[in-house]
């Protein structure tokens, strides 16, 4: 069973990816059947198309990055994160948000991924 720091490279290279909006490379971090719900209550993005569409209608000058070692039980991750990007001119930080992921069973990738955060926490960055 994977670990805290087993998960913990593959959050930060979808960290990574995003951020440097590496397509691939973020997509990579996915099971080719996997599920995305970001953020929770939106549309299910199912499968590697339904997500590389996601990740190209969600092109943005940011920087997303873990916040605290992942909570790992079994295949189910709880990860950390936050988010800070750019809207415009303005600086702004997403401080909180928390994905559920169900790791596939080698451990080493996403086969479900649901985020959940709040966007009333959206604020300009100090």
């Amino acid at each position: 069973m994977p670990t805290s720091a087993d998960v913990l490279p593959l959050l930060e290279r979808y960290c990574a990816a995003m951020s440097s909006q590496d397509r691939e490379a973020w997509l990579d971090c996915f099971t080719d059947d996997a599920r995305q719900e970001d953020p929770v209550g939106a549309p299910v993005n199912v499968g590697r198309e339904a997500i590389g569409k996601f990740f190209d209608e969600n092109i943005n000058d940011l920087t997303l990055s873990v916040t605290a070692p992942p909570i790992v039980i079994g295949n189910e991750v709880i990860a950390f994160l936050r988010v800070d990007i750019m809207m415009g001119d303005q600086k702004m930080e997403l401080p909180r948000i928390v994905d559920h992921i169900l790791l596939n069973d080698e451990g080493t990738k996403f086969a479900s991924l649901r985020a959940f955060f709040d966007y009333s926490e959206l604020r300009a960055a100090e």
